[in-house]
């Protein structure tokens, strides 16, 4: 009989000493969900900024992207003005040189009539002059 209460109290010690590790390891466990709670709240909140971050660089890729259509239309608008002016120059040019050609055969003509008069003027030649001493 003596020994029932020492197995009692083993076993009072045992189940109390297993409560007592249960308990610290529920302490433990709470605490580290604690801990991985608030740990995840602060890694969603970096997420979250994250997002705003992407949000505002998408916002402003947009408005980058409308930018860069105003100006190539813009461009395209200029290149086709600038077209326009060389063709218009390039006719010009042409309408310039026929004018010219016209004139330097204008001028030839009258040359060539010139010369005759003035031939006609100074009277016949021979046909090899001597030189004469």
């Amino acid at each position: 009989m003596e020994t029932l209460p020492l197995i009692s109290t083993a076993v009072g010690l045992v189940l109390s000493g297993s409560a007592a590790i249960l308990g610290g390891t529920k302490w433990m466990l709470s605490r580290v969900e604690q801990r991985t709670d608030a740990r995840f709240s602060r890694v969603d909140a970096r997420f979250d900024r994250m997002d705003e971050r992407f949000d505002r660089m998408d916002a402003r890729f947009d408005r980058m992207d409308a930018r860069f259509e105003r100006l190539e239309a813009h461009t395209d608008e200029r290149f086709a003005t600038v077209g326009d002016s060389l063709m218009e120059v390039k006719l010009g040019l042409a309408r310039l040189e026929t004018r010219t050609d016209e004139r330097f055969s204008a001028v030839g003509h009258s040359l060539g009539e010139v010369k005759v008069a003035l031939a006609r003027l100074e009277g016949p030649h021979p046909p090899f002059l001597i030189a004469r001493g």
